[in-house]
Order: C-alpha cells, then sequence, then structure tokens
C-alpha cells in the first residue's frame, strides 16, 4: 500500500484524510505528488485517534436508501463528518434489497459532531424526507 506525503494535497482537504493507492501507483491522483510506501498516517485528531469524548447530534433520519445516500454526499461534500447509527441493519438478511425501505427496521439516524450541526442542517435543509 501507499500513501501521498503531501500535506496540501486536494484529496486530504476534500475527503478529510490522506489518499491511500495500491501498489502499482507511483503519484497521487489529487496532486502528482510521488507516492510514498506504507499505510496513510490517521488524520482524524492528534495521535490519529477520534476523540471518545466528542458529543454528537442527530441532524437528520431516513429510511430509503436513496435519501441515505443523498444525505452522505451531501454531507462529504460540506465536509462533515458523520455517524449513520443503523445503515448495515437496513439490509438486515437481505430485506433491503427486496424494498427501498425495510418497514421492519428503525430509519438510519444522521449524527455529526456539536461544531458541525449548524453547517449540517443548513446542507440537509432543502432535503425533502
Amino acid at each position: 500500500m501507499k500513501h501521498c506525503p503531501n500535506t496540501e494535497c486536494p484529496g486530504l482537504e476534500k475527503f478529510g484524510m490522506v489518499s491511500e493507492f495500491n501498489d502499482t501507483s507511483t503519484v497521487c491522483a489529487d496532486c502528482g505528488a510521488a507516492l510514498v510506501d506504507g499505510p496513510a498516517p490517521d488524520t482524524l485528531s492528534e495521535g490519529g485517534k477520534p476523540d471518545p469524548n466528542m458529543e454528537l447530534v442527530a441532524v437528520i433520519a431516513v429510511t430509503s436508501e436513496p435519501d441515505i445516500v443523498m444525505v452522505e454526499s451531501l454531507l462529504q461534500d460540506a465536509g462533515v463528518r458523520y455517524l449513520a447509527r443503523g445503515e448495515q441493519i437496513q439490509d438486515l438478511f437481505g430485506l433491503g434489497r427486496l424494498t427501498a425501505v425495510n418497514p421492519l427496521l428503525e430509519p438510519v439516524e444522521f449524527l455529526v459532531a456539536e461544531a458541525d450541526v449548524e453547517v449540517a442542517r443548513s446542507v440537509l435543509a432543502d432535503l425533502n424526507v
């Protein structure tokens, strides 16, 4: 595995993490920098570990797969990190593949850090769910 060492790489800003590439790649697709061997360093917080005391706030809950994808896309484009609680359960036993909504389960709830609540809500304000 290889990663981009450029601390000003557009990929780092866009995705919030250092870009990783397979062993056959030689340059970063985002900035053109020469890749270095090894896994990418974690960029979640100082020391590379998430803050265990971070307060998360629910900003929206959705039930259909298209809405889940739309919310994820909007939050990612805005640079807002999120936790999608219940997303894996929507496809429990393949039921999520049969219908757009799994009527047996709760909606997928999107949580963000307290500092990102305003941005997340403004990005999601026009979404009709």
